[in-house]
């Protein structure tokens, strides 16, 4: 639960301002998008609920959006916000004994 929590408190702030931006945009597909990876964030409670939102996020370049100069400064930080979360949920926990 504690990886949820920081992805929540990190990306999701991040997704908000990238949501308000699309929508003063005029840009709804995007936004929608985007308010659904939001969601599943929201309700992520352990690592494995995580791996959707992380997953959708990271093929966002492949889903062929055009962004503003603004909506693509907050992408990139989401972006590299999610791909260090990935790289910590693919390093297994160490058990120290």
């Amino acid at each position: 639960m504690r990886r949820a929590t920081e992805a929540r408190n990190e990306i999701g702030p991040l997704l908000d301002q990238l949501i308000r931006q699309l929508d003063v945009e005029g840009s709804a597909t995007q936004r929608s998008f985007f308010a659904r990876i939001r969601r599943s964030l929201q309700h992520a409670r352990h690592d494995v609920d995580l791996a959707t939102p992380i997953l959708e996020l990271s093929t966002t370049c492949m889903v062929g959006f055009r962004f503003s100069n603004d909506a693509d400064v907050l992408i990139s930080r989401i972006l590299e916000k999610a791909g260090q979360l990935a790289d910590e949920l693919e390093t297994p926990p160490q058990t120290i004994h």
